[in-house]
């Protein structure tokens, strides 16, 4: 049986999908922004299934706290997997092209 984990969006993450959205609003199209938007809520909740099998992140992980990332577009939903709990929690969500350093800032 596959097991379910809980997935929790903190209020900074809703803050990165509203910059992200207001962005594309400005710069591309309100019909791009909603769909970004859209598609970017849709992959968290696929997180509830298998979260640990997508790749780390390195450059801010430890051996006590591993970081993993979901790849939606050119847009890197980061989260931590509480297997205790069976929670997924997002901590970011960031552009690709971002320097891995700027990640250190996330945790």
């Amino acid at each position: 049986m596959v097991e379910t984990y809980r997935v929790t969006i903190t209020d900074e993450v809703w803050d990165d999908i509203y910059d992200i959205v207001a962005y594309l609003r400005r710069n591309v199209s309100e019909t791009t922004a909603q769909n970004v938007r859209i598609g970017i809520i849709n992959e968290t909740r696929k997180l509830e299934k298998f979260p640990t099998g997508l790749p780390i992140v390195h450059e801010i992980s430890s051996e006590d706290e591993v970081y993993r990332f979901a790849l939606k577009w050119k847009y890197k939903i980061i989260f931590f997997v509480n297997e205790e709990d069976k929670t997924v929690e997002i901590i970011a969500i960031t552009h690709s092209s971002q320097h891995p350093d700027r990640l250190k800032d996330l945790i």
